[in-house]
């Protein structure tokens, strides 16, 4: 259910920031990989959405790559918060709302 709702249903939960520009998926293995680009914020080249079963429900990583092996303190505080607002709150609750 991650999996489709990120792929094929993300215009639907995914709101943008006036700046931000929607991501495109760049690669997928179904039902638990995610590549997308591009993303939050310049010093992100893509993110990547590793998913697992996990009981009745999933587990999700989310994965930030940047042109740099660390980003700055600040991006990344700023980027941390933004994947897990997306994540950690619009996906979930987008999943666990019935949508017909």
């Amino acid at each position: 259910m991650i999996y489709e709702a990120v792929v094929n249903d993300n215009q639907q939960w995914l709101s943008l920031l006036t700046d931000e520009t929607p991501p495109a998926v760049a690669a997928c293995r179904a039902p638990d990989a995610v590549l997308l680009r591009p993303w939050v914020d310049p010093a992100v080249l893509a993110v990547e959405l590793r998913i697992e079963a996990n009981g009745g429900g999933s587990t999700m990583t989310v994965l930030a790559y940047g042109e740099t092996p660390e980003v700055p303190d600040q991006s990344r505080r700023c980027v941390r918060y933004r994947l897990g607002t997306l994540f950690g709150a619009a996906l979930r609750e987008w999943v666990d709302e019935p949508h017909w």
